[in-house]
C-alpha cells in the first residue's frame, strides 16, 4: 500500500464521517411483500458474485424487481463480465479522490427507493460504504461489525470464521419472518 493510497483512505474516511444519510422513511418489510430489492456486493469476490446471481433468480421467482451493483477493484471490467438488465458494475477508475463512485449507474442506484437494500459485504469496504449510506432504500440490511453497520436498519452478527453464505442465510431467514402475516 503506497503513501498515495493511505492519503486517499484518510480523505475518504474524513469525507465519509461528514456525510449524512438522506432523509428517508424506514419501513421493515417482509421479502415476499417487497416489490424492489437492491443488492450491493464486491464483484471481484467469486463467492459473492455466485450468491448474488442465485439470489436474484430466487427473488425473480417471487416477481420481485432486482438491481445488483457490483464493484471490481480493477481498472477495467473483466472480459467475462457484461452489464445486464439486473446487474450494473463500476471499477476503480470510476472513483474520485474521496473513493466515491461518480457514474450514472451508481447515481441511479443510489436514487432508487428500493424496498430492501442488501449489503453483501462482511468486511469494511471503503468504496461500497458510500453507496450504502447515500441510498434512499426504505430498509437496509447487512452484516454487523462493519463501519456501515450504523447505516443499516437490520444487521446479522456473524461469528469469527463465518462466511458470506452464513450472512445470506441469516438475512433470508429473517427477511421471511419480518411482518409475517
Amino acid at each position: 500500500m503506497g503513501v498515495l493510497d493511505n492519503i486517499k483512505r484518510k480523505i475518504s474516511d474524513f469525507s465519509f464521517s461528514r456525510k449524512e444519510s438522506p432523509a428517508r422513511e424506514v419501513k421493515a418489510i417482509n421479502i415476499k411483500h417487497a416489490e424492489t430489492v437492491g443488492i450491493v456486493y464486491r464483484g471481484d469476490n467469486e463467492e459473492a458474485k455466485e450468491l448474488v446471481e442465485r439470489y436474484v433468480k430466487f427473488l425473480k421467482a417471487y416477481k420481485i424487481k432486482c438491481k445488483a451493483l457490483g464493484y471490481f477493484d480493477a481498472d477495467e471490467l473483466p472480459l467475462y463480465v457484461t452489464p445486464k438488465l439486473e446487474y450494473d458494475y463500476f471499477v476503480r477508475k470510476d472513483l474520485n479522490w474521496k473513493l466515491e463512485a461518480a457514474t450514472p449507474e451508481v447515481s441511479n442506484f443510489i436514487q432508487e427507493e428500493f424496498d430492501i437494500l442488501i449489503d453483501m459485504t462482511i468486511t469494511d469496504d471503503e468504496v461500497l460504504r458510500f453507496v450504502i449510506r447515500e441510498s434512499k432504500a426504505r430498509f437496509k440490511v447487512g452484516g454487523s461489525g462493519c463501519k456501515v453497520a450504523n447505516d443499516l436498519d437490520f444487521t446479522i452478527k456473524l461469528q469469527d470464521g463465518e462466511s458470506l453464505r452464513h450472512l445470506m442465510k441469516g438475512l433470508d431467514n429473517y427477511l421471511h419472518l419480518i411482518n409475517k402475516e
